[in-house]
């Protein structure tokens, strides 16, 4: 064997391994993606124990982090146990717990075994969205609360038994059903859940995080100083783009949507964008960067700064989600995921970026 060839087999060796070890680690070295099949519409995106859960018109796919491979499918839309009854603007979420998958739907709540199996489920009050366990108790948001001639987002409580606890906080949606006005750039009220801890980001106020426990008592505040910055003309042409795109949108016809509201363009872009818990940190995502990625805060969970990411922008999720709260990106493992559609052979993909 020549000293080429054997150094040229090596090398391959050495590549085969790299590649193993970053499969195993759910991401390809300096990021990459892979095709999802059997997806189509995706509604919205989790990962936990080494698996990607995908939700899609109220099924739950799960797949293998290392090589993509389905290996479950439940769930599904109708309106018997364990089933999730289609609904227009709406988005069903998943929350993997430690022995259960807990499920939102539109009218009610579903438990699954690790493996797929129907536990229990239970009836929830309409229009409220995005319910997550947190200890006994339940966080979720109210879309549509309007007094007088303003509408409000409203994290609320709910206890075990389903009943109203307390309201949280609340801010101004970016969508006003009396006034008609629908914002181009959504300003949302997001929230997470870690350990027992409830963290609602308050961006109408500014880099503001409030911090509450299980039972709804706020623990403390999460207070930067941060300068917004302007919304480009560039930034908003692609804004558009993407609601134009949008599923719902397209169907409608974009002329007759924007015959329903008046649209408005914010100045700036809002100072949290969106918050992810995860690995006893705090991930929020604030404005894009000037090379086109965005930039994330990374914080502990006292609120201490640990660093800056500016990360691939991840505003793949359609407009109508985006009004949800609902997102196609996650982060787990020091890692960012990302779902996309590749427009030009229809897949959706699976992109991974190291947070650092």
């Amino acid at each position: 064997m020549t000293t080429s060839l054997r150094l040229t087999l090596n090398t391959l060796s050495a590549a085969a391994i790299l590649l193993t070890l970053a499969l195993r680690a759910g991401s390809l070295p300096g990021g990459g993606q892979k095709v999802l099949a059997g997806v189509f519409e995706p509604e919205t995106v989790k990962i936990a124990d080494g698996e990607l859960f995908v939700v899609e018109k109220g099924s739950i796919l799960v797949y293998s982090l290392e090589d993509l491979r389905l290996l479950r499918k439940f769930g599904g839309q109708g309106e018997g146990p364990g089933e999730f009854k289609a609904a227009d603007f709406w988005y069903n979420t998943v929350t993997v717990l430690a022995d259960e998958i807990f499920v939102d739907g539109f009218d009610k709540t579903v438990r699954f075994s690790k493996d797929g199996r129907f536990l229990k489920e239970a009836r929830k009050p309409l229009g409220v969205s995005r319910m997550v366990p947190v200890g006994t108790n339940f966080a979720a948001v109210e879309m549509s609360h309007i007094e007088g001639d303003v509408q409000f987002e409203r994290l609320l409580l709910y206890g075990a038994d389903g009943a109203f606890i307390r309201e949280l906080a609340r801010q101004e949606s970016p969508v006003q059903s009396v006034t008609h006005r629908t914002e181009m750039i959504p300003d949302v009220l997001n929230f997470a859940v870690w350990k027992d801890r409830i963290y609602a980001e308050r961006s109408r106020l500014g880099f503001v995080i409030d911090v509450f426990d299980s039972r709804g008592a706020l623990l403390g505040r999460i207070e930067k100083g941060y300068e917004r910055t302007t919304v480009t003309r560039e930034q908003k042409d692609q804004a558009l783009g993407r609601i134009k795109s949008d599923p719902f949108v397209k169907r409608l016809g974009f002329e007759r949507f924007e015959s329903m509201s008046t649209l408005v363009w914010p100045e700036r872009w809002p100072a949290i964008r969106d918050i992810a818990v995860a690995d006893d940190r705090i991930y929020v995502r604030t404005a894009p960067a000037r090379d086109g990625r965005e930039t994330w805060v990374i914080l502990t969970l006292e609120g201490t700064d640990v660093g800056r990411a500016d990360l691939p922008p991840v505003d793949d999720a359609p407009f109508l989600a985006t009004l949800n709260g609902v997102h196609y990106h996650t982060v787990h493992n020091g890692h960012l995921y990302v779902i996309r559609n590749n427009e030009r052979t229809d897949d959706w993909e699976l992109f991974v970026e190291r947070i650092k």
